[in-house]
């Protein structure tokens, strides 16, 4: 998945930063300082979070002016999805070195992610659901300082894909999509072996009702994405856009695809069964709703209602 690839670039960097940090310093608590910090480095590469965590604050505790461990704090804060402290502290390194590319981006990325983790925890007490069964309007979230960050890391380095990303996460957000569709593709450019932005511009052109330019995106993104989990994912929207056109034979191909790479992939094993049946493929249309609705999840049941009636259907014409 997107969070996959953006995980393990985020930690590389961080272990990049780690690697910087020298023992030279004639300061006694600045040494200090720094030998934590290599050891919450450590901790974070060996996804120690909680060790990172305590071996960060004691660094800058010794040293506030160490912006490399304010960075891995918060981190190691967002590893953990706590982003108030995670925040803050990637407000410090920021402060001490605006200049560093990385630093905006991660605080960017921060403040989107928050903000959108903030608003759902909200939604979740008022409707009394779990967490990941809320939807949350988006548009009525203010991504201003997010935004910010994360122009100001595109604008130091641009090849820095994940900033392009987000950046058309809240152009999206605020309803404009022409900004979103710019940003995603410049994303694609900079690391086309990124699937997010592939599936991201997709979708936005199935919205517009443009089938064959999701095809034309989606299939980029098929071929250069290596990662087997995000290739599932690209098929699948890839099949998404064959069913928009009515190609029922394509888009049970590319959801076929989607499966064998992933067996879990249940919306695809849905959306096939719901291009056999309107194929005609009555047989295979009962196999695949059936075996989706006893394996995908609770927050499934309006798909997994309309897989009873097409399966009530199918079983009337058979015995008709």
């Amino acid at each position: 998945m997107a969070g996959t690839v953006l995980a393990r670039s985020f930690l590389a960097a961080t272990l990049i930063v780690g690697a910087a940090l020298s023992a030279g310093c004639p300061n006694e608590a600045r040494n200090e300082g720094i030998k934590r910090s290599n050891a919450g480095y450590k901790a974070l590469g060996s996804k120690q979070y909680d060790t990172a965590v305590t071996e960060f604050k004691e660094s800058v505790a010794s040293d506030k002016s160490n912006h490399q461990a304010w960075y891995g704090l918060g981190n190691a804060y967002l590893q953990k999805k706590t982003y108030e402290p995670g925040i803050e502290a990637l407000e410090n390194a920021v402060r001490l070195k605006p200049s560093d590319a990385m630093y905006q981006l991660r605080l960017g990325q921060a403040l989107y992610e928050g903000a959108v983790d903030k608003a759902r925890d909200l939604e979740a007490t008022r409707t009394k659901k779990k967490k990941d069964d809320v939807e949350i309007d988006l548009r009525s979230l203010n991504f201003d300082s997010a935004l910010q960050h994360l122009e100001a890391a595109a604008k130091a380095n641009p090849e820095l894909y994940a900033a392009h990303f987000y950046i058309g996460r809240i152009y999206r957000a605020q309803d404009k999509p022409q900004q979103a569709a710019e940003a995603f593709t410049r994303s694609i450019v900079a690391w086309p072996r990124f699937s997010a932005p592939y599936v991201a511009l997709g979708e936005m052109y199935r919205r517009w009702d443009y089938p064959d330019q999701a095809i034309q995106v989606v299939s980029q993104g098929v071929e250069h994405v290596m990662e087997q989990e995000e290739k599932s994912q690209l098929l699948f929207v890839l099949g998404m856009a064959y069913f928009d056109k009515l190609d029922d034979s394509k888009a049970i191909e590319s959801f076929s695809k989607a499966i064998e790479i992933r067996k879990d992939n249940h919306d695809a094993k849905f959306q096939r069964g719901l291009a056999y049946f309107r194929k005609g493929e009555l047989k295979a249309a009962d196999k695949d709703l059936e075996e989706y609705a006893k394996a995908a999840g609770p927050s499934a049941a309006a798909n997994k209602s309309i897989a009873q009636k097409i399966r009530f259907q199918i079983a009337a014409k058979q015995g008709g």
